[in-house]
C-alpha cells in the first residue's frame, strides 16, 4: 500500500510540475514576442553568456571517445530537440564545444538520424542568428560551404594531376625509358623526337629479356599495393547479418577484417552519402593508401581503372576538409553535402568531364541532392578540372583525354548495328555482375581470402603474361581505348599486318583492303583481345588493390564496338550498290569503326552500373565529340534494358549487398506481404521505466546494453517508458553509453534518473526577465504583479521538481550536509540544494545597481553524472500499429529517421529499425515481389 501511495504521489507530482513548466513556458513565449528592441536581446545574450561561463568554472571537459583506433576524436551532441535542444545549447559549453550540447557522436557502422541533424542545424542557425551580426549570418556563414568545395576542387585536381603523370611513368617503365630525361614518361618522350621514339629506348637489348622485365616490374607494383592495403587493413566488429530474413531473428556479432583501401570505393561512399556511417574510410591514412596504390595498380597493366578510386579520394579530402568548420564536422547530415560535391570532382577529374561528373554524383552515388548541392557538386567539379588542365600532365595542354574527330554523319541503317551492341552491353554487363559476385563469395567463403597478397600476385602474373603477346592487351587500358576511338586515315594504303611497330597500336586497327581476308587479322586480333578483357575484368576486380570499374568496362565494350564497326565497313565495301547502302557515297567511306566503339563504351558501363544519363554525358566530354549523341544514347538505352530485365541491381548495388552496407533504395518499388506497422515492428525489444528506479541502476543498464549489443543492435536504443507502459521518450545506445562513462566514479548500484521535468522549462529566460530592469522589461513584465506571477510559477515547478527528484537535482549550498540519493549505495553522496533563494533575490535588488545581473545557477547533468534527461529524445517519432506500411517505408525514405516508436493510444508497442526494416525489404527483393 505504501509503494503504490508514493507511486501515486510521485505521479501527481510530475503531471503538476508538467503544468507549472507549461505555464511558465507559455509566459515565457507571449513576452518574447513583444521583445522589439535590439538592446534587450543583447542584454539577454550577454547574461546567457555570463551565466555559462560562471557555470563552467571547475567543469571538467568531455572526453573523447574513439569507434575504433584510428577513427577521428568524438565530441558530444544532445539528442533531444526543438526548444529544449536550443536550451541545452545555451546552457553548454565544455571544452571545443563551443555550446554544442552534450549529444555523442554515431560510432561506426551507425546509420544517422537526418530529422536529428536537420533540427541541430536549427539550433545552430538560432543561436546564430541571436548572437552573430550582419557579416556572420549573411556572408561568413553562406560562404562556409562555397570555400569548402573550392578548396577540396583544388587539392582533388592537383592529386589527380599527380596520379596521371605517374601512372604514365612507372607504366613506360615496364617496356623502357627515356634516353634524354629518365622522368619523361613514353608519350611525352617520343613527342619530344623529330623520329618517332628515337629517345624511347626498350629493355629488349639488356640482359633480361623484354616481357620478363614487363611481369615483373607489374608484378612488383601490385605487391607494393597489395602490402599497402593489407597493412592499413582495420579489423571491425559487425552484425552479421543485418539484412536477415526475418525482422525477429536474432544477430550475432562477428569480427572482421575491413580492407578501406582496396576496391573502387563507389558503393561504400555511395552508403555514406544514405547516411551509413563507417570511420576511417575517408580518413587521412585511406587517403594516402588510396592515391598510391592507385598509381602502382594502374601503371602494372592489370584490368583497373583509377575512375572509382579517385571518387573515394575525393570524399575523402572532403570529409577532412569539414573539419575547418564546425558547422559542417560537427553534423553528419551537412557533412554529406561536401562529400557528394567532392564525388562529382573525383569523375570530374578522372575523364575530364565536370557536367559528367555531377550526373554520376546526382544518378549513381547521390542519396539526397537538392538544387544547393548541385551547384556547389558543379563547382567542385569545375575548379577540379581548371586545376588539372593547369597540371597538364600529360604535356598536351588538353583536358579531353580521347579527342576525336569525325567527319562522316551517321546514316539510318546503322542505328540496327547501334541496337546489337548495346544488347551486347546489356548481356554483358548482367553476366560480369553475376560472375563477378560468385567470385567475390569464393573469395570470400574459401582460403583465398586469407591470402590477399597471394592472389593480387598470381592474378598479376597471369594477365601480364597472357597478355603481353598481343598488342592490343600489352598497352595500358587508356590508350586502348583512345586508339579504339580513333579514325582511320583516308589515305591509308597500307594493310593491317597485325603486328605492332614503332607507330603504335593505331595502325593496326586500320584496313586498307576490301576482301575479308584483309580483316581476319585484325577481327581476330580483336576478338582475342574482347576475350581476355573480359575474362580478366570478372576474376580482378575485388581484388585487395585499388582497381575502378569504368575505365575495364569502357574497354571491353569498345573493342567488341570495333569488332562490329570493321565488319559493317567491310560489309559496305564488299556491296556497295546494295539497297541498304545507297545512302553511302560511291567512291567514298560510310562507316566510322571508332564511333561503334564509343557506342560500345557506353553500352557496357551501363549495363554494369545501371548508369545511363552520366555515361553519355561522360563519354561526350570525353571526346569532344556531340555530332553522335544520338547512337551513343541508342545503345545505351538498349543495354539499360536489357541489363534491367537480368539484373535489378548494378555491380555497386550488389557489393553494398554483399559488403553488408545498409543502402535504403527509394527508387524501387516493392510489393509488400505485410501491411501493417505492426507487423514489422520489434516488441520483444527491453526499455526504461522510470517509475521502477530500483531497475535503473548503473550495473543493469551496462546489463541492458550489453544484451541489445549482442542482437546486433547496438546503433538502436531504449524505449523509455512509464509504470502504465506510456511512451516518455528514447535514448539512443550511443548516448547511453557516454551517460554511463560519466558515471565511473559513482557505486555500481547508483540510480539513473531519465525524466527531469527541469529541462523542458527555460530557466536561463525566465530569470533573465525577472533580472532585467523596470524600464527595460517588455510590456507583459512591466507591472509588477505579472512579474511576481513568473516568480511564483519558477518557485512553484523548483518545490515540485525537489519533492519529485530529491534534494541531488540543485546545486550544494556551502556549508550544508550531503544527504544520500534515495535507493542508491552508501557512500555515493550528492550536494543538496541551497535554501537560499536566489530569486527572492533579484526582487529584493535594485534594477538600476545591477540591470545586468547574471540569473541563478541551472542544475545541470555536469554536476549530476546519474541525471541522463539530457540524453533523452522527448518527442521521438511515433506511428501507430494500425498504419499502412506504405507510411513506414515513406518517412523512413524521405525524412531519413532511424527508428519509429509504435505507440497505440500512448502506450508503447515495439520499434521499427530502419536497418531492420531493410532486411525486410531485401527479403521482398530476392523472393521477386518488386514491380
Amino acid at each position: 500500500m505504501n509503494d503504490e501511495a508514493g507511486t501515486s504521489h510521485k505521479r501527481q507530482t510530475v503531471s503538476s510540475g508538467g503544468s507549472n513548466a507549461t505555464r511558465l513556458r507559455r509566459s515565457m513565449t507571449e513576452a518574447q514576442l513583444d521583445t522589439t528592441t535590439d538592446s534587450d536581446s543583447e542584454n539577454l545574450q550577454l547574461r546567457r553568456a555570463r551565466t555559462q561561463q560562471s557555470a563552467s568554472i571547475g567543469r571538467i571537459p568531455f572526453p573523447m571517445l574513439r569507434a575504433e583506433d584510428d577513427s577521428p576524436a568524438s565530441w558530444f551532441i544532445p539528442r533531444v530537440r526543438s526548444a529544449l535542444y536550443e536550451n541545452i545549447l545555451n546552457m553548454q559549453t565544455g571544452h571545443r564545444n563551443k555550446g554544442k550540447g552534450v549529444r555523442a557522436w554515431y560510432s561506426s557502422y551507425t546509420t544517422i538520424d537526418w530529422l536529428h541533424d536537420d533540427i541541430r542545424e536549427q539550433a545552430r542557425l538560432r543561436e546564430m542568428r541571436a548572437k552573430g551580426g550582419w557579416w556572420v549570418n549573411h556572408v561568413w556563414d553562406p560562404m562556409q560551404g562555397w570555400v569548402l568545395v573550392i578548396i577540396v576542387g583544388i587539392l582533388c585536381g592537383l592529386i589527380a594531376g599527380f596520379v596521371s603523370e605517374w601512372t604514365e611513368l612507372l607504366a613506360g617503365w615496364k617496356t623502357g625509358y627515356c634516353q634524354t630525361d629518365w622522368r619523361l614518361s613514353k608519350e611525352t618522350c617520343c613527342r619530344q623526337s623529330a623520329i618517332e621514339c628515337e629517345y624511347w629506348h626498350t629493355w629488349k637489348s639488356q640482359a633480361l629479356p623484354g616481357h620478363l622485365i614487363y611481369i615483373l616490374a607489374g608484378g612488383l607494383y601490385t605487391l607494393a599495393a597489395a602490402v599497402m592495403v593489407v597493412r592499413s587493413a582495420t579489423r571491425v566488429t559487425v552484425a552479421s547479418g543485418a539484412t536477415s530474413s526475418s525482422v525477429e531473428t536474432r544477430i550475432s556479432p562477428t569480427l572482421k577484417v575491413a580492407y578501406y583501401g582496396a576496391g573502387s570505393g563507389i558503393p561504400e561512399v555511395k552508403s555514406i552519402l544514405a547516411g551509413f556511417v563507417i570511420h576511417g574510410f575517408l580518413g587521412v591514412r585511406i587517403l594516402i593508401v588510396k592515391t598510391f596504390g592507385l598509381i602502382l595498380c594502374c601503371a602494372s597493366g592489370i584490368m583497373a581503372g583509377k575512375e572509382g578510386p579517385m571518387v573515394q579520394i575525393a570524399s575523402s579530402l572532403g570529409n577532412i576538409s569539414t573539419r575547418i568548420f564546425d558547422k559542417y564536422y560537427k553534423n553528419e547530415a551537412k557533412k554529406r553535402e561536401i562529400i557528394s560535391a567532392s564525388a562529382a570532382a573525383g569523375v570530374s577529374v578522372a575523364f575530364g568531364a565536370p557536367i559528367g561528373g555531377v550526373l554520376f554524383s546526382l544518378e549513381e552515388v547521390s542519396y539526397f541532392f537538392p538544387n544547393k548541392t548541385m551547384l556547389r557538386s558543379l563547382t567542385c567539379a569545375l575548379v577540379a578540372a581548371l586545376v588539372l588542365k593547369a597540371y597538364d600532365p600529360f604535356g598536351t595542354g588538353k583536358l579531353v583525354l580521347f579527342q576525336t574527330t569525325y567527319d562522316i554523319d551517321y546514316q539510318w541503317f546503322e542505328m540496327i548495328a547501334f541496337v546489337i551492341i548495346g544488347i551486347f552491353g546489356g548481356l554483358y554487363g548482367a553476366m560480369f555482375c553475376k560472375l563477378n559476385m560468385a567470385v567475390n563469395r569464393l573469395r570470400k567463403n574459401t582460403w583465398i581470402g586469407r591470402y590477399p597478397v597471394l592472389e593480387v600476385i598470381a592474378i598479376t602474373a597471369l594477365t601480364l603474361s597472357v597478355s603481353y603477346s598481343n598488342p592490343f592487351t600489352r598497352v595500358g587500358l587508356g590508350e586502348l581505348v583512345g586508339s579504339l576511338f580513333q579514325e582511320c586515315p583516308h589515305d591509308l594504303k597500307r594493310p593491317s599486318s597485325g603486328e605492332e611497330g614503332d607507330e603504335g597500336i593505331h595502325d593496326l586497327l586500320c584496313v586498307a583492303g576490301s576482301q575479308f581476308s584483309d580483316y581476319v587479322p585484325l577481327l581476330s586480333l580483336l576478338a582475342l583481345t574482347l576475350l581476355n578483357r573480359a575474362s580478366f575484368a570478372v576474376i580482378t576486380f575485388g581484388m585487395k588493390v585499388p582497381s575502378g570499374l569504368v575505365l575495364p568496362s569502357m574497354s571491353i565494350g569498345a573493342v567488341f564496338g570495333r569488332i562490329v564497326g570493321t565488319y559493317m565497313e567491310y560489309l559496305t565495301r564488299q556491296h556497295p550498290g546494295h539497297w541498304m547502302f545507297a545512302q553511302c557515297p560511291a567512291n567514298g567511306r560510310c562507316i566510322v569503326p571508332g564511333v561503334y566503339a564509343l557506342v560500345g563504351a557506353g553500352a557496357t558501363l551501363t549495363g554494369a552500373t545501371h548508369t545511363t544519363i552520366a555515361v553519355v554525358a561522360i563519354l561526350m566530354e570525353l571526346t569532344g565529340n556531340l555530332q553522335y549523341t544520338l547512337p551513343v544514347l541508342v545503345g545505351v538505352m538498349a543495354a539499360r534494358w536489357v541489363a534491367d530485365y537480368f539484373s535489378a541491381s548494378g555491380i555497386y548495388d550488389l557489393l553494398l549487398e554483399h559488403a553488408g552496407h545498409p543502402f535504403f533504395d527509394t527508387r524501387t518499388q516493392y510489393i509488400y506481404t505485410k501491411r501493417t506497422a505492426g507487423e514489422v515492428m520489434q516488441d520483444d525489444l527491453e526499455n526504461i521505466c522510470i517509475d521502477y528506479e530500483n531497475e535503473n541502476t548503473i550495473a543493469l543498464l551496462e546489463k541492458r546494453l550489453d544484451r541489445i549489443r549482442d542482437r546486433g543492435l547496438g546503433d538502436g536504443g531504449f524505449a523509455v517508458v512509464d509504470s502504465r507502459g506510456h511512451l516518455v521518450g528514447w535514448i539512443a545506445c550511443a548516448e547511453l553509453e557516454y551517460a554511463l562513462e560519466r558515471c565511473k566514479s559513482l557505486d555500481r548500484t547508483t540510480v539513473c534518473f531519465f525524466n527531469n521535468p527541469l529541462w523542458n522549462v527555460d530557466y536561463a529566460a525566465a530569470y533573465d526577465m525577472l533580472a532585467l530592469p523596470h524600464h527595460r522589461t517588455p510590456p507583459e513584465f512591466v507591472k509588477h504583479k505579472q512579474r511576481s506571477e513568473v516568480r511564483k510559477l519558477v518557485h512553484s515547478a523548483r518545490k515540485e521538481e525537489a519533492s519529485r527528484w530529491g534534494k541531488w537535482l540543485w546545486p550544494q549550498a556551502a556549508g550544508e550536509s550531503e544527504p544520500l540519493i534515495d535507493g542508491a549505495a552508501e557512500g555515493s553522496h550528492v550536494p543538496s540544494y541551497s535554501s537560499s533563494d536566489r530569486t527572492e533575490q533579484i526582487e529584493e535588488e535594485s534594477p538600476e545597481i545591477s540591470p545586468r545581473m547574471a540569473p541563478i545557477d541551472i542544475p545541470g547533468f555536469h554536476d549530476r553524472a546519474n541525471d541522463f534527461t539530457p540524453f533523452v529524445d522527448q518527442t521521438p517519432l511515433t506511428i501507430s500499429p494500425n498504419s499502412p506500411i506504405e507510411l513506414v517505408m515513406s518517412l523512413m525514405g524521405r525524412l531519413g529517421v532511424s527508428y519509429l516508436c509504435v505507440v497505440d493510444k500512448g502506450v508503447y508497442c515495439g520499434v521499427i529499425y530502419k536497418k531492420v526494416f531493410l532486411g525486410y525489404l531485401k527479403e521482398l527483393e530476392h523472393s521477386g515481389y518488386t514491380h
